[in-house]
């Protein structure tokens, strides 16, 4: 590590991870052992849950009952206290992981998670196959159609889909309430993640080496083939896919809220970790039992996160030899053609056709008014605005503008420090021993095992814990959703930035060391011409992922478009709410196809 030392951009990524990551976990074990314990003069003491409010005459605050959804009032007044103390204790922990509850919460989240993932599975795989695999027509179109699911926000498939799967469920199986939450949430999330297998296995089926499978197919026929080679070579990426998506949507808040949400009248919601700890934190004031939370999930993700790694390692995407021959695409029947289309309109029409003609009818006959509550919406008018007359929507929402401008430059700034930060780290754990490349791996795994709500309490807690008014005017600024954006999609920078420095040719940088140059001159004139496109691509990634972010910013920055349209959303659905979706979808699939654009082109031309 000694010539990295002197690098101002490794400093300022470990700053930033100081700042946005390590400090805010912290903050979160610290608060979550502490209480407040209230002494009256008759020595009766109280156990407070959450924080204590003082008023001119008394001090309230809440005590714990047998339900932590529903913390009992008490309070004292002034004359009778004798002291407020603090108090540290494991009894968050002791409570989160002996209840009842958390067993149920566990596989509700679990259930949830593992149908989807499993559903994105049966999805993904053949989409990735028909578009890494064939030579069918329209295949590219095909994966640039697949972005859009991966890149809309979450909630903008469920609001335009949920309702339909819903009326599929009650009809196919007769189920309702939390049953019919958690079939319903499988069904989005599948819809919503089997991307990320047409990402990361279908890299892995093209890139199956020519030679031993033309060996074994040779000696022992296809099936052998396909089980002592294609098989080995593909399996990584699958089990690697399916835990990342099995992660992703164990610690998603926004789909199962909207889902419990819609359930027809009078149907109970089934409670999942994230909206739980949402609700110690928002609604019970219980800072210390919201992070003691979300500590089960933490733990599971972090573990399931190095198994998605360890395999992903040996997938073609991170690992395979360039240069190998590979097996030439395939041209399939007539027949399997015909079904490969029937199932490519299908699977695109569910997940992304659908979604967005339910909305589109928002703006017509079709509008409905949520204010008395989403189990029973009702038609009414279209807030005298016209499909897709977005000037017209932003005039009739006060404040949008600036939500927008708002939103815009958070995920761009957020973009733009993630890569800055991933590029040395990249560079370091490339160049460096064993232990810079775990450290760096791991500070990459981190960020994506802490649910966003998590990493926005321990953010709110660090902020509220440094002393001084020079900080009181930073909190209305957008730099602490820049930072937890920047960190939450560090993981995503990493790869990007990994990825395009591994274009570089080791050689040709070492001969200008050789010669003389600088670290800033070779940054210049050597790694800027051979990984430029590759940064940029990931760096457009990283926006649209911070763009379509909900839940890491959903407590610290109220003024931005995504969240007022999530709170909208709650109250009306009409020709205002379908108009700002799609405002927001364009955002978000501009910089996507951008991406793909450049990658495109790099593939073309490697030397670029």
């Amino acid at each position: 590590m000694g010539r990295y030392r002197t690098n101002p951009f490794l400093w300022l990524a470990v700053a930033v991870l100081l700042v946005a990551l390590i400090l805010p976990i912290g903050a979160m074990l610290a608060r979550s052992m502490l209480f407040y314990e209230v002494v009256q003069k008759d020595g009766t003491v109280e156990r407070a849950v959450g924080e204590l409010v003082f008023t001119e005459l008394e001090v309230r605050y809440s005590v714990a009952s047998d339900d932590p959804e529903d913390p009992t009032p008490s309070q004292v007044d002034l004359e009778y206290l004798a002291e407020t103390r603090r108090v540290w204790s494991l009894d968050n922990y002791r409570s989160v992981f002996t209840e009842e509850r958390t067993g149920r919460l566990l596989l509700n989240s679990g259930l949830i998670a593992f149908g989807g993932a499993l559903l994105a599975l049966l999805l993904g795989l053949p989409m990735a196959w028909i578009i890494a695999r064939t030579r069918m027509r329209g295949r590219m179109v095909f994966a640039a159609l697949c972005l859009g699911p991966a890149v809309l926000p979450p909630f903008f498939i469920a609001l335009g889909g949920a309702r339909q799967m819903q009326a599929v469920l009650i009809a196919l199986f007769d189920v309702s309430g939390p049953t019919l939450q958690i079939l319903n949430s499988m069904l989005v999330f599948g819809c919503v993640l089997f991307p990320v297998y047409v990402l990361l296995v279908g890299p892995a089926m093209a890139a199956v080496p020519a030679g031993p499978w033309e060996a074994a197919r040779l000696l022992r026929g296809p099936r052998a083939a396909f089980r002592h080679v294609t098989l080995p070579a593909v399996l990584p990426a699958v089990v690697g896919a399916f835990v990342l998506v099995f992660v992703l949507a164990l610690a998603d808040f926004a789909i199962p809220d909207v889902l419990g949400f819609m359930l027809p009248a009078g149907g109970s919601t089934a409670n999942v970790f994230a909206t739980e700890m949402f609700m110690q934190w928002t609604k019970h004031g219980n800072v210390g039992r919201a992070v003691a939370t979300a500590a089960p999930i933490v733990l599971l993700t972090l573990g399931l996160l190095l198994v998605a790694l360890a395999m992903l390692r040996r997938s073609p995407v991170f690992a395979a030899a360039r240069g190998q021959r590979v097996r030439p695409p395939c041209d399939p029947r007539p027949r399997r053609k015909v079904v490969a289309y029937l199932f490519v309109a299908a699977v695109l029409g569910v997940s992304l056709v659908m979604p967005m003609a339910k909305i589109a009818t928002w703006g017509g006959a079709g509008a409905e008014s949520v204010t008395g509550g989403s189990f029973n919406p009702q038609a009414t008018d279209t807030s005298g605005v016209a499909l897709f007359d977005f000037s017209t929507t932003l005039d009739k929402t006060t404040g949008s503008r600036e939500e927008r401008d708002r939103w815009l430059l958070t995920a761009f700034l957020a973009a733009l420090l993630s890569m800055t930060i991933a590029v040395p780290m990249a560079r370091a754990a490339s160049r460096a021993g064993r232990g810079a490349r775990a450290l760096v791996v791991l500070m990459g795994a981190l960020p994506l095992a802490i649910p966003g709500t998590v990493l926005a309490v321990g953010t709110l807690l660090l902020w509220q814990a440094i002393p001084g008014l020079w900080l009181r005017p930073l909190e209305s600024s957008i730099l602490r959703s820049v930072l937890i954006l920047a960190v939450k999609f560090l993981p995503f920078a990493l790869v990007a930035a990994w990825l395009a420095l591994r274009s570089v040719r080791r050689g040709h940088e070492e001969a200008a060391a050789m010669l003389g140059a600088g670290g800033l001159t070779r940054a210049w004139r050597v790694i800027r011409p051979q990984a430029l496109w590759g940064l940029v691509a990931g760096g457009l990634m990283v926006f649209v992922l911070a763009l379509r972010e909900l839940d890491s910013v959903a407590l610290i920055d109220l003024r931005i478009l995504p969240i007022r349209l999530y709170d909208q959303i709650h109250r009306s659905r009409m020709g205002l709410e379908a108009n700002l979706l799609f405002l927001c979808q364009a955002y978000l699939l501009g910089p996507a196809l951008l991406a793909a654009l450049v990658l495109g082109l790099k593939r073309r031309k490697p030397g670029v």
